[in-house]
C-alpha cells in the first residue's frame, strides 16, 4: 500500500490540513466505522467500483457513491464498505476551511456525504480523468492542489472571528459556554452561532462536543494503561455518566468496548 501526505503552502495551508493519497489499500474486513473528527473531507476515487455507505453496522440498507464526493461535518459515525485495492486522493480541510471553495453555507453539507458532481458538474470528471492518467503519486497530489486553487469562490483571507472561535473551542481545557465565547469576541451569541454554522458546518456547541470527543480518542492512543476517570476529567466531562453517554453518542460504543474494537488507524474501527 502507498500512503502519502502533501502539505500545501500559503495561502491554501490556512484552509487545508493536508492533501492525501492512498493506493492499493487492502483492509481484511468488510466494513469500517469512521468516527466524527471535526473535519470535512473531499475524496476523488480513482477506481471504477462505486463505494458503499451503510445505514449502520449490521444493516443491509445502503447507498453508493462514485467518482468523487465530499463528507461534511458530522456528529455521528458513518459505516462504509471496506473494498479491497482502493485507490483514492483527497483533501482534508481545516475546520471552516472548506467554506471558500463553495458558493453556499457549508452547513448544507453537514451530516451527509454528497457526490461532488452535483456541485462542481463536469469539472469533477475532468480532474478525475487527469489524475488517473498521472502515474506519480507526488504529481497527483500537486495536480489536485492546483485544481483546488482554481475552485476558490471567496477570498482566501481567513475569517478571524471564526478562526479565533475554533481555536478556543479546540483548546479550552474545560467546557466553554458559547455566550462567554461570544462575549470574548465582542458579538452576540446569536450572531456567533449563525456565522459559525455557515462557515464551519456545525453549531459551536456541537463542534465543541466533537473536539472533546477527539481529545479523548487521542489521549487513549497515548496512554497505557487507560485511566478513564482521569481522561474524562482532563477532557472536561463533569461526571463519568456524561462522559460515557457522549462517547457512545459519537462512536456507538462504550469506552471499554472501543478499546477492544479500535483498529490500526485513529477514528477508523474495523467491522468484521
Amino acid at each position: 500500500m502507498i500512503h502519502k501526505l502533501h502539505f500545501p503552502q500559503l495561502p491554501l495551508s490556512q484552509f487545508v490540513e493536508n492533501i492525501w493519497l492512498v493506493q492499493g489499500f487492502e483492509s481484511g474486513y468488510r466494513r469500517e466505522k469512521i468516527l466524527p473528527d471535526g473535519a470535512i473531507e473531499l475524496i476523488i476515487d480513482l477506481d471504477t467500483q462505486p463505494k458503499t455507505i451503510f445505514e449502520d453496522e449490521s444493516s443491509g440498507g445502503f447507498r453508493t457513491v462514485k467518482k468523487a464526493w465530499i463528507s461534511g461535518e458530522r456528529t455521528r459515525y458513518i459505516v462504509i464498505g471496506a473494498e479491497t485495492n482502493q485507490s483514492m486522493v483527497g483533501v482534508r480541510f481545516r475546520p471552516g476551511g472548506a467554506y471558500p471553495f463553495f458558493r453556499f453555507p457549508i452547513s448544507e453539507l453537514s451530516e451527509s456525504v454528497t457526490e461532488l458532481d452535483l456541485i462542481w458538474g463536469r469539472l469533477v470528471e475532468e480532474i478525475r480523468d487527469e489524475l488517473r492518467e498521472i502515474n506519480s503519486p507526488d504529481d497527483r497530489l500537486l495536480r489536485l492542489e492546483a485544481f483546488l486553487l482554481r475552485q476558490v469562490q471567496r477570498s482566501l483571507e481567513p475569517n478571524r472571528l471564526i478562526t479565533f472561535a475554533v481555536h478556543q473551542l479546540q483548546h479550552s481545557p474545560q467546557f466553554l459556554a458559547i455566550r462567554d465565547l461570544a462575549s470574548m469576541i465582542g458579538i452576540t451569541q446569536k450572531h456567533l452561532i449563525s456565522q459559525f454554522e455557515k462557515v464551519v458546518g456545525l453549531r459551536p456547541k456541537s463542534f465543541a462536543r466533537v473536539c472533546k470527543f477527539q481529545k479523548v480518542v487521542n489521549l487513549v492512543e497515548q496512554q497505557n494503561p487507560i485511566e478513564w476517570s482521569a481522561i474524562a476529567l482532563d477532557c472536561g466531562y463533569y461526571d463519568q455518566a456524561h462522559f460515557i453517554k457522549e462517547f457512545q453518542s459519537f462512536s456507538g460504543l462504550n469506552p471499554s468496548t472501543y478499546l477492544t474494537q479500535r483498529g490500526d488507524y485513529v477514528n477508523f474501527i474495523p467491522i468484521a
